[in-house]
Parts: C-alpha cells; structure tokens; sequence
C-alpha cells in the first residue's frame, strides 16, 4: 500500500518544482533568433553574397597589378669577337632588374557587367530571402512543437484525474476485500486499470521530457533543463478569409519570393549570354623601369623605363555554335523560372483555400465535441457517485472514465489541429514572426 501511494505522488507531483522557469513562446522565439546554430549559418551566407555585390565583381572596375622581378647570373665564359679579339671571365657577374605596372580595363562587353551587377544584387536579395524563410521556418516549428508540449501536458492532466480516480477506486476495493466486502476479481481489475493508468502518465511524462530536449535543443539551452510553458499559446488566434490571405501571400510569401527572384536570375543570366555575341574592348596602359649589369660583355650596365598603352577589341566570328546553343538554354531557363513561379502560386492558393476549409470544418466539429465534453464530465461525476453508494460496479465507472478521457482527448486534439493551421497559414501569408511576437 505504501509503495502504490509513493508511486501515485511521484507520478501526481512530477513537473511542479518550484525551480523551473517559466518560458512564454515569444521568448523561446527570441532566444532561438539569437542563439541558433541553423539561423547564424544562414545569416553568414546572406553576409557572403553582400560582400560579394559590388562593382569589382560585376566586372565595371579595372585591374591594376605590379610586377617585378630582380635576378642575378653567376658563370664563367669565353668569347671570340670577328675582329680577332677575345673575352673570358670567370665567376663573372650579371644581374636582371625590372618593375611594372599594369592596367587592364574592359569597356565595353556587350552590356554583360550591366547583367551581372543585377545579377549580384537579386543574388544578395535572394539570400536575404532564404534568412528570411529559414527563420519563418524556425519559428514554425518552434510554435508547433511548443504546441505540441503544451497538448501533451493537458494530456497528462487529463491522465493524471483518470489515475487519481483510479486509485479511489483500487483503494475501495481493497478495503473491500479487507473486510470480505468484496470479490477478487473486482480488486484484480482495478489493480490492472491503476497500473495502466500509471503507466500512461509515465508515458506521457517520457513524450513531455522529448518535446522539452528538442525546444532546448533548437534555443541552443541545456538540453537537461526543463522549463514551464503558458497554456495561452494554444489558444486561437483565428484566421482572416481565404482571399485576404492569398492577397497577403501574394505580397509576403518567401517560396513565391524566391521562384520570383528565380524568374529574375534567369533573365540575367540570357543577358549575360547574349552579351557574348557582342564585341570586347578593353584599354590598357603600364609603365616599366628596367636595369642591367654585366661584369662581361659589351655592354656594362643599361637602365630604361617608359609607358606603353592601347586598345585590345575581340570579337568571335565563330566558335562551332556553342554560344548560341547556351543562348537558347538560358532563354529556356527563364521560361521554365517563369512556369515554376505560376505553379508555386497555384499550389499556395489552393493551400490556402484546403486548409482554411478545414480549419472551419474543425470549427464546427469543436462545437460539438464541447457538449460531448460537457455530457461525459456529468457522467463521469454521476458513475463515481452510484459507484460509491454500490450501485454500480468497477467495470461500468472505468468504461465512463475512457468515454470522458476520449471525449477529452478528441477536443484538445481538435484545438491542436486548428493552432497548427494558423501556425501554416500565417508563415505561407509571411507574417508569422510578426503575428507570433506581437501575439
């Protein structure tokens, strides 16, 4: 008896120490938007495709290089001269100095840096892009599994009020069969629905400690710690009409976003492709110093410096069609950018319509599972009355208490269904951060 009491406080008592800190999902939110391991990587490449949008990299900017070099010759020689006369050395010296700068700038190429600088800045918007959905993703599934947390710990409750009346009634019983008021198989079943009981709870502790390690997990926290959540999370927020929120999807929306910014990209790279079949002309310029010594030869020592500068132009007659094929690719890449935009607007507008459907579907089936709710907690609260006074048996309360916890269930479960269709139908409208923040 002792031991079944100790198990039942433990059990009825767990996740209420007075330690825990409270977490609301706006703060979890937050954290995980600083502390992240996922969301800081993303942001790093969105920095990257900034650092690389600038004028040098589309190509509008010359090149300007120095360049020098100094050598120095060692070797032994013998020269015979036409007029009779020789020369010859041993260890003889020489030595090579030279210096230059180089400039090396393209004027001109078909409007090709025109492209590529618009290709750099819809690449670092695109990257801004993917922060930006990544984060609405983290928030989504940080908000569903905070959800998820706070379903399951009124899942726990409701197991917990169906584990105490299962102890009034075992403890009944075997006070019964103490004083051979009772039959054997009436303790035995109540025994067996205890022991059930009891270990739903625990199971249901075990799903609780996951969902808690996996939200840890996400907010970079100690994955050993727990914390209190506000059940005010799971309650609706509601949801506009299908038509605002493809409106809003529309303007927010970060995949139509990026199949545009796709579209976009595609139109750039035909630009660039085309500019090939235009002419490159580059200007050029340097200036050189130079200087030489020689211990044999005919002549001593030589030094000269001066500038050189011109026009380069390149134009290709003929390269075995590669560049129109590339051409063509490129103007195929754009229209398959452009279906892919269309698809991806379709298949959001009919997310929308299917979920916002459901979501009043759910609505009308919530209505009816609160009167249900209503009906089996009366019931409930009768059986264990009759139950009492013997005028019904064990077997008849426990078949109430399952009709009370599935009626139970099935409207929390309901409740969760709907939270989760505002939570996708705000990130696919693209206010969720906003909308979970200022919640």
């Amino acid at each position: 008896m002792y031991k079944l009491t100790a198990i039942l406080t433990i059990l009825l008592l767990h996740f209420y120490a007075p330690a825990q800190e409270k977490y609301e999902l706006q703060q979890i939110i937050r954290k995980a938007l600083e502390e992240n391991y996922q969301i800081q990587i993303v942001t790093k490449h969105q920095q990257m495709a900034q650092n690389v949008n600038n004028l040098g990299h589309a190509g509008f900017l010359p090149t300007v290089d120095i360049v020098g070099q100094s050598s120095r010759n060692i070797q032994t020689s013998e020269q015979n001269l036409f007029t009779g006369q020789s020369r010859s050395g041993t260890n003889v010296q020489s030595s090579n100095s030279n210096a230059m700068i180089a400039v090396d700038w393209v004027v001109f190429d078909g409007f090709g840096m025109f492209a590529r600088r618009d290709k750099l800045n819809l690449l670092a918007i695109m990257s801004e892009t993917d922060t930006r959905f990544f984060i609405e993703q983290t928030v989504a599934d940080l908000s569903k599994l905070y959800c998820n947390l706070i379903k399951e710990e009124l899942l726990l409750g409701y197991f917990r009020q169906l584990l105490e009346v299962s102890s009034f009634r075992y403890n009944l019983e075997k006070n019964k069969i103490e004083i051979g008021a009772s039959q054997k198989l009436y303790y035995h079943q109540a025994l067996t629905d205890f022991n059930a009981d009891s270990a739903s709870v625990l199971q249901q502790i075990m799903y609780i400690d996951e969902l808690q390690i996996q939200i840890n997990r996400l907010i970079n926290r100690d994955v050993r710690l727990s914390f209190l959540t506000n059940h005010r999370a799971l309650e609706l927020q509601g949801i506009d009409d299908a038509q605002i929120l493809i409106e809003k999807a529309a303007k927010n929306n970060r995949d139509l976003q990026r199949a545009q910014l796709e579209r976009m990209l595609a139109e750039a790279d035909y630009r660039i492709e085309k500019a090939g079949r235009w002419p490159q002309v580059n200007v050029f310029g340097n200036y050189s110093l130079s200087r030489q010594t020689s211990e044999l030869g005919i002549i001593e020592s030589a030094q000269s410096h001066g500038s050189q500068f011109g026009v380069n132009v390149r134009f290709n007659l003929f390269d075995g069609g590669k560049k129109s094929s590339s051409v063509k690719n490129t103007f195929l890449e754009q229209q398959a950018a452009l279906l892919n935009e269309k698809d991806i607007n379709a298949i959001l507008e009919a997310d929308i319509i299917k979920l916002t459907k459901r979501y009043h579907a759910y609505q009308n089936q919530k209505k009816l599972l609160k009167r249900s709710v209503e009906a089996a907690q009366a019931s409930l609260l009768i059986a264990q009355q009759q139950f009492q006074v013997g005028t019904i048996d064990g077997y008849e309360l426990r078949l109430t208490q399952v009709t009370a916890l599935n009626a139970n269930m099935k409207l929390l479960q309901i409740q969760y269904a709907m939270r989760l269709i505002e939570i996708d139908l705000f990130r696919i409208s693209g206010i969720l951060l906003e909308q979970t923040l200022n919640a």
